[in-house]
């Protein structure tokens, strides 16, 4: 009988580690994919001011757009400059107001060149967040997203105008 609690003891701790292991891995790879100082406007700062959350400067106004996908998900794209290089960057951030644990993919492209694809973002309770950065090209730059939810099917397509400074 002590064989068989002690087993079951072992399991449980074997299973708590790998949860803790998936979990501090997950937080690393999302730490180190976020730039800092979107387009959402974190700390230090509105549209073209100084200073700010993790050392980027924001280098002029934010844009944005929304828009209902293929099967009724609401999402909201924003786009910004700024000096979160290296050098000057096309910030982009893309929402969907989507059920936990649905998984998706999501791409990034910038005047219809690809520069950033995530596989199987998983959406939590308050739904998916994901974000990317382009190098900023000195012209009027399309910032545009493509995001298919992998279980239902559903499609989001959505794009946004990011002038020139």
């Amino acid at each position: 009988m002590h064989t068989t609690v002690r087993r079951i003891r072992a399991l449980r701790t074997k299973k708590a580690s790998i949860t803790v292991l998936a979990a501090s891995v997950a937080m690393g790879v999302s730490l180190l994919s976020a730039p800092a100082a979107l387009a959402s406007g974190g700390p230090g700062g509105g549209d073209g001011g100084g200073g700010g959350g993790g050392g980027g400067r924001r280098l002029g106004p934010a844009v944005s757009t929304e828009g209902v996908g293929s099967l009724g998900s609401t999402w909201t794209l924003k786009s910004q400059h700024d000096d979160d290089g290296p050098g000057l960057v096309a910030g982009e951030e893309f929402e969907i107001a989507t059920p936990a644990g649905h998984i998706w993919t999501v791409t990034f492209a910038d005047n219809d060149i690809v520069f950033l694809d995530h596989v199987d973002v998983t959406a939590t309770a308050t739904g998916l967040r994901t974000m990317g950065k382009a190098p900023d090209q000195g012209i009027d730059q399309i910032m545009s997203v493509h995001a298919v939810d992998r279980a239902t099917g559903e499609v989001i397509d959505g794009s946004v105008d990011l002038p020139t400074n």
